[in-house]
């Protein structure tokens, strides 16, 4: 009997889920969600403190590439941001349009910190 592997931390299981997602909505290999999943929370750890660019493709196929934090989160929302939390869409605060926007993981491409 095969035994099932179990997440041993909250981030290992959102970066499970994050890659299942990104696997059946894009069909990429496994190591591409993985990379995908590990850039993307390194991305929202970093948001909390700084801003960064991130290029990612909308819903229509058209590419984005927009300056963004989540610095606001708590303030704004009143309460602490969970990445954990993160179905299928990231919010993130646009600093060119000073607006909440979101994209959708499996369409994340790369981000950069701004210094």
């Amino acid at each position: 009997m095969k035994k099932l592997k179990r997440p041993t931390s909250e981030g290992e299981a959102m970066r499970e889920k994050w890659e299942k997602r990104i696997t059946q909505e894009k069909d990429y290999r496994k190591s591409t969600a993985q990379w995908m999943a590990q850039r993307l929370e390194a991305l929202l750890d970093y948001m909390l403190y700084g801003h960064a660019v991130i290029a990612f493709y909308k819903q229509d196929g058209k590419f984005k590439f927009v300056r963004a934090t989540l610095i606001y989160y708590e303030e704004e929302f009143h309460k602490k941001y969970n990445p954990a939390n993160v179905r299928g869409t990231v919010v993130y605060w646009d600093m060119d349009e000073q607006g909440w926007r979101s994209f959708q993981i499996e369409n994340f491409l790369e981000w950069r910190t701004i210094v």
